[in-house]
């Protein structure tokens, strides 16, 4: 090496130690924000009950992270900082009288408002899922007692439920539901004892306005009360897709002539607010996720920076191997599957137990096994692999329990995966598998992909539920509701077409760096990962048409 390049090389070192130094020693601020997620009404003549499910989210940035996630590159402010620290789950529920008495109640901490929804002794009844989402009985539902809200353990059976959707011109879900559906937050049964009992109900997402408000109007007697939501739609701005405040529900409000306290403001969005570090610690600890930090994460950055800068040191050595790069990954990638069915007994190092595990698991939640098969292509260096293919009839989804074993290394975890295909081409995907770093070449712009590392199954499936269901909500579109094997073959063969393409379009002077960056944020295990594609921008755009149509009706 001679003085010039080895002075080069030192500078290029300084600057990313002072970056990294900067990233992390820099004084940050710590913030916390509200949001709410769901809201869920129930009422009869006498009583009407406004239950809403909401979170305190918290993130620590410094002025750097800031910056950047207000910039393009908003994605490398998430992977430095992630999406949040933690989650702090709020449940409130509001009673109301037919004579217009409003009364507040905070529900204790561990009460959620997913589950069985009944009617004992005529009241309103919540118990909690209960399985593998709830084994330490930790969750709570609640009843009316005709004064306060009481809690209840939860039940001992797993009924996970999606979520509902809604419009702008609301009506009760009781006056639209299906008699003969098997879907919704509320099964046959439980729909038709609230219907015998003179109960309505309306289970809302904040989407429902498009952006503007939506009132449902709540009908107790001879008075009528108007429960008004307002929601934020996706910003145009690319960066605020990253923030969870920035769309979703803005305001929830509930007027009427006959309201005793006149017109009120049941919940209102007000942004991130400052706190102070011990608050921010102490929250952080008891409702973050047990998760390893190491103390020099970015210290591994500025690493695999210098060693990129060693490696390609030579200007030509960099040009020329962008330019065969991507044609030597398409080369190696397969075109066409098959799926020669396969036994546990052929895979030596298949982890049994947990393949056991799963398998109890998804059978617990619906699920039938389809095909045990071993996926084979025409391409060489796709590695060996074991799958256990299972499908959900009623959700319209299926399930996959997978093994990799690469030639020569040690077999990856055993995991799990949910899938689904959505009309229009869209697809959905949730997976408890961590992601590997190269997957970021062969994103497809209508192929949504959530990874939740530390998630349960049942944790894995309300969330996939949830996400479908605002996905169709917001695009206008449908599940495919065909679960059959033929379906998933299909499948699988236009992923593999979809994914060359995203490959041939890709922009490997970008993307190349882009998976050494992900190498290194996959050093540090977070919650989810997401992939959103296009999804964002055509929600936006679906909302901006209906807003135009609705003021050129006017």
């Amino acid at each position: 090496m001679n003085r010039q390049k080895a002075i080069s090389i030192l500078i290029v070192l300084a600057l990313c130690g002072a970056a990294v130094a900067a990233l992390v020693l820099w004084p940050k601020q710590y913030m916390v924000g509200q949001s709410v997620s769901q809201t869920i009404v129930f009422w009869n003549e006498q009583d009407a009950f406004v239950f809403l499910n909401g979170s305190t989210t918290g993130r620590s940035h410094n002025v750097f992270q800031d910056v950047l996630g207000r910039s393009r590159y908003g994605y490398l402010g998430v992977f430095l900082g992630g999406f949040a620290d933690f989650t702090k789950p709020d449940v409130v529920a509001y009673h109301l009288a037919a004579s217009g008495q409003l009364d507040r109640f905070a529900l204790p901490e561990n009460t959620v408002i997913y589950g069985s929804w009944s009617l004992a002794d005529g009241r309103l009844q919540l118990t909690p899922l209960g399985g593998f989402g709830n084994v330490d009985g930790r969750h709570l539902g609640t009843r009316w007692d005709g004064e306060t809200f009481v809690p209840v353990p939860a039940a001992p059976a797993l009924q996970p439920q999606p979520q509902a959707a809604g419009g702008s011109n609301l009506s009760a879900d009781d006056l639209t539901d299906d008699d003969d559906a098997g879907s919704g937050l509320l099964s046959k049964a439980q729909r038709q004892q609230f219907k015998d009992a003179g109960w309505h109900y309306k289970f809302l997402t904040g989407y429902e306005g498009g952006g503007t408000e939506a009132t449902l109007p709540l009908t107790m007697g001879a008075n009528t009360f108007n429960l008004t939501l307002q929601s934020v739609p996706f910003s145009k701005d690319g960066a605020m897709r990253f923030d969870v405040l920035s769309f979703g529900v803005k305001s929830i409000r509930i007027s009427g002539e006959r309201l005793a306290s006149g017109p009120q403001t049941l919940w209102s969005k007000t942004g991130w607010q400052e706190i102070s570090k011990a608050d921010y610690l102490r929250m952080q600890q008891q409702f973050g996720r047990a998760r390893r930090q190491p103390p020099m994460q970015f210290t591994w950055l500025f690493i695999v920076l210098a060693l990129i800068v060693w490696r390609f040191a030579g200007w030509f050595h960099v040009l020329f191997t962008f330019a065969t790069m991507k044609g030597r990954v398409l080369k190696k990638m397969p075109t066409q599957y098959s799926f020669p069915p396969a036994t546990p007994a052929q895979f030596p190092a298949l982890d049994l137990d947990a393949l056991e595990r799963y398998t109890r698991e998804f059978e617990g939640m619906g699920f039938t096994r389809l095909l045990d098969y071993s996926l084979v292509s025409d391409s060489a260096t796709t590695p060996t692999s074991f799958c256990r293919l299972m499908a959900h009839t009623r959700h319209h989804c299926f399930g996959e329990i997978s093994q990799i074993f690469p030639k020569g290394k040690t077999p990856l975890p055993l995991k799990a995966s949910i899938k689904s295909c959505l009309q229009n081409g869209w697809t959905l995907a949730f997976s408890d598998r961590k992601p590997q770093a190269a997957s970021s070449l062969l994103r497809r712009r209508k192929a949504l992909g959530i990874c939740m590392p530390e998630a349960s199954t049942s944790e894995l499936l309300q969330a996939f539920l949830k996400m479908r269901d605002q996905v169709c909500l917001d695009l206008g579109i449908q599940p495919v509701n065909d679960d059959t094997l033929q379906a998933y073959i299909n499948k699988m063969q236009r992923s593999a077409t979809e994914m060359r393409e995203a490959v041939q379009e890709k922009n490997f002077v970008k993307g190349v760096p882009e998976v050494y960056l992900r190498k290194v944020s996959l050093l540090q295990t977070k919650p989810e990962y997401v992939w959103l594609g296009d999804y964002p921008k055509e929600a936006e755009q679906r909302k901006q048409g209906f807003n135009t149509f609705a003021a050129g009706a006017r």
